[in-house]
């Protein structure tokens, strides 16, 4: 019989789930689910904030790129590679 694996999405709201009935300190259930505190308030923050839904993957990849360059000064080396 395999072993029964869960998803992280379902260990997060099992997280929460007991996070909310309060039966363990904060600590212990973070060792239960094998996660260090600072993940645990993690989830815990996106679930206040956004619900269920926060608790899905995020992405890491930048909301924008910060170094790009300006569309002229693009055009402007295209024109000279071009020539």
């Amino acid at each position: 019989m395999p072993w029964r694996e869960l998803k992280p999405m379902d260990e997060k709201v099992l997280f929460i789930a007991d996070y909310l009935r309060e039966l363990y300190s904060f600590t212990v259930l973070c060792e239960r689910f094998g996660i260090s505190r600072k993940t645990g308030y993690k989830w815990v923050e996106r679930y206040r904030h956004a619900g269920l839904e926060g608790l899905d993957e995020q992405s890491r990849r930048p909301h924008k790129q910060a170094f790009t360059t300006p569309y002229v000064i693009r055009e402007y080396i295209l024109k000279l590679r071009r020539d």
